[in-house]
């Protein structure tokens, strides 16, 4: 049986270890949101879509902030593999895949990163 002297310690080493997890676990998200934006922005997602995913340039463009993470994954892997089917997403992947084009696609963890942010948005 374990006494009352031993359990309170434990008890609260235990609360403190989740509390710790949860902290970690907040940060990290919000690593990730930032890291989102600033890969929204280097990929020169902002030029056609705004800075903040929500006024794009045209009504060509979507807005893609607030949209489900999963859907945005979804159809901005199909862009970039040159499966996009409309002509806005046939040019957006020529434009990075373009010679002239000075960065590399985005990753799919990028991809992943940048979504989250936009959905959060």
């Amino acid at each position: 049986m374990i006494s009352m002297k031993t359990s309170l310690p434990m008890m609260s080493f235990l609360t403190l270890l989740v509390a710790s997890q949860t902290t970690v676990k907040a940060e990290e998200d919000s690593l990730q949101g930032q890291q989102g934006a600033d890969l929204f922005k280097f990929h020169g997602c902002v030029n056609c879509h705004g800075a903040d995913g929500k006024s794009p340039v045209s009504k060509m463009v979507p807005e893609l902030a607030g949209k489900p993470a999963g859907e945005l994954y979804s159809k901005a892997t199909k862009i970039l593999s040159g499966e996009g089917e409309s002509d806005e997403a046939k040019l957006m992947h020529a434009a990075f895949y373009s010679p002239s084009s000075c960065d590399a696609p985005p990753t799919d963890a990028q991809i992943k990163s940048i979504t989250a942010w936009l959905a959060a948005q």
